[in-house]
């Protein structure tokens, strides 16, 4: 089910150090932050600890990312690494207002994959493999942070999220003399709960967008509960001091389905494949099409993997069918995987992790329908280590990768 978050408050999402003068926020909710509200508010009820796990247990809750409520909004997501904008001129070229327009976002994932693929077949190109922005040439760089669709007035237009922030200087208190400390400043900056309108261009409302997945029989009444905790229980940080309201409702998000991405995305590689592969000084002796059937995994959250030797890696492998599949092609970079425990009063143990938006291409060889279900359950379940935690969250074949021109 997908679920909206609306703020009420500035929201003071993140790694928050003692030390610290200025707070920074995240501009997404993380799953495991509305988990935690969730057992808090629990043990608030005076819940037993045993109650409490058998119901948080219930539910995968994945992040929830940020738009602009406005007219047809349709979903909101985080942009993959393979997406690429110009240097000079960023931004989407279809944002409905002219002031935020910039020269395109693209995504190389699918001719990168071709030219890779191609080259392992010995093709002989004339040039390397190199992206320019097609209206005034200068260098493309990665895209990043959070993007909506929204369908107004028959047009599809791709809008990036851009957030304001609520800034505060306070006095620390000491603990001791329960007076203002001497010298002692601190300037939290919250995500606000407003942003400018991508349509017509005046203030509204932040929104978030997510997941949450039933794990059990009782999802739906679990799916409430959830709901009427988040709605009552301040998320983040600061909640005495103005921050972290929320309120929660059903949202209609409106993402392809799963076998309608995964046909698209193999079409559009092979139309892809053929281009590229007209490119070659040696056309004649390379493959008309790819062989198998190809498909994405996207990270909508940090994962944690390991080896078959326990050892960290940027690379997982996924077990479908009894099969092991390797990555064939991927885009990643390193994270740092942590948290705080409001259990334990103390930080959780630090792991390596990828981070969110990394994007990895796995190939299957046998029959469409043997994948399908399996990769609608790799979706539902996640993937890697500390899943219950929110990290792990995958989307399969992400719906940008087809936009292999500016958008």
């Amino acid at each position: 089910m997908w679920l909206k978050i609306k703020p009420e408050e500035p929201l003071l999402l993140g790694d928050i150090r003692a030390d610290a003068q200025f707070l920074p926020s995240l501009k997404y909710i993380p799953g495991r932050i509305l988990r935690g509200a969730w057992a808090e508010w629990l043990l608030r009820q005076n819940v037993p600890s045993d109650a409490i796990l058998h119901q948080v247990a219930q539910l995968r809750i994945g992040n929830f990312f940020p738009a602009a409520e406005a007219v047809g909004l349709r979903y909101a997501l985080p942009l993959p690494m393979s997406a690429m904008e110009c240097k000079r001129h960023g931004g989407f070229a279809t944002e409905p207002l002219p002031n935020r327009r910039g020269h395109g976002i693209v995504d190389i994932l699918l001719p990168a994959l071709a030219y890779h693929m191609l080259e392992a077949q010995e093709a002989r190109f004339p040039v390397p493999f190199l992206i320019r922005c097609s209206r005034c040439n200068d260098r493309m760089e990665p895209a990043e942070g959070f993007y909506a669709v929204y369908e107004f007035r028959g047009e599809k237009h791709y809008v990036m999220f851009q957030p304001r922030f609520h800034a505060q200087t306070k006095v620390a208190i000491s603990r001791h003399r329960r007076a203002a400390a001497e010298g002692m400043l601190y300037t939290p900056s919250a995500l606000s709960p407003y942003t400018s309108d991508p349509i017509r261009g005046k203030s509204t409302t932040v929104v978030f967008t997510g997941r949450v997945v039933s794990i059990s029989q009782d999802g739906d009444e679990a799916i409430t509960r959830f709901r009427e905790a988040v709605s009552h229980m301040p998320i983040g940080a600061m909640h005495t001091r103005g921050y972290g309201r929320v309120s929660v409702e059903e949202a209609m998000v409106s993402i392809p389905a799963l076998d309608e991405r995964l046909s698209a995305f193999n079409e559009t590689f092979k139309q892809l494949w053929s281009d590229i592969r007209s490119l070659a000084l040696n056309p004649e002796a390379l493959p008309q099409e790819p062989k198998g059937i190809y498909f994405s995994v996207d990270l909508l959250s940090p994962g944690i993997f390991r080896d078959p030797d326990g050892i960290p890696t940027l690379r997982p492998a996924l077990i479908l069918g009894g099969q092991r599949l390797e990555p064939i092609f991927w885009m990643t970079r390193p994270d740092i995987a942590s948290g705080w425990s409001t259990a334990w009063g103390l930080p959780k143990p630090t792991q390596p992790a990828v981070r969110m938006g990394s994007v990895f291409i796995y190939r299957w060889d046998d029959p469409e329908d043997s994948l399908l279900p399996r990769l609608e359950a790799l979706e539902r379940e996640g993937i890697g280590e500390r899943r219950d935690e929110g990290f792990g969250e995958c989307l399969i074949c992400h719906p940008f990768h087809l936009e292999v021109e500016e958008k």
